[in-house]
């Protein structure tokens, strides 16, 4: 299994003092242990298929599908050069949504787990509910693991 970045540091280096130094192996590395990228290519597509996978999720795709190439590529230059400004002049309209639409669409939510058989769960969570009121990630937590959460007194 393959975990994200932010959960490993979580796992087993969270007491770590930060930035967490990690070295990251284009050839001649473990294959039994890391996942094999052909390219720093496979390695921005990656990025850009799970940003416009939240994005469909947030906006039904639309602010993706408006932005050009040109957008695409500053993205994911500035997280790659470690460049806030140049990388949220960009990021920043994926992250708004329209007064009227009350917040997102759905709020991609996955859970890493190391206590059964599923290795996470994964799901769409709506940020409000029906009778309009916002949702908090306890009752996101209280929906998908119920065990997680105390009990309310």
């Amino acid at each position: 299994m393959h975990y994200p970045i932010g959960l490993l540091f979580d796992l087993l280096a969270s007491s770590s003092a930060l930035p967490w130094n990690i070295t990251v192996h284009f050839k001649s590395f473990p294959e039994k242990d890391l996942l094999h990228c052909p390219s720093k290519d496979a390695i921005e597509a990656h990025f850009m298929s799970c940003v416009k996978e939240a994005d469909a999720l947030k906006h039904k795709s639309q602010v993706i599908n408006e932005m050009q190439k040109k957008d695409h590529k500053q993205l994911w230059m500035g997280l790659q050069n470690d460049r806030f400004d140049q990388f949220w002049a960009i990021n920043r309209k994926l992250m708004e949504y329209p007064a009227e639409e009350n917040g997102f669409r759905y709020i991609p939510f996955r859970i890493y787990q190391t206590t059964t058989e599923r290795p996470f769960i994964q799901k769409l969570f709506r940020p409000v509910a029906a009778d309009g009121q916002l949702h908090t990630l306890g009752d996101l937590l209280k929906e998908v693991c119920p065990s997680a959460v105390a009990p309310e007194e």
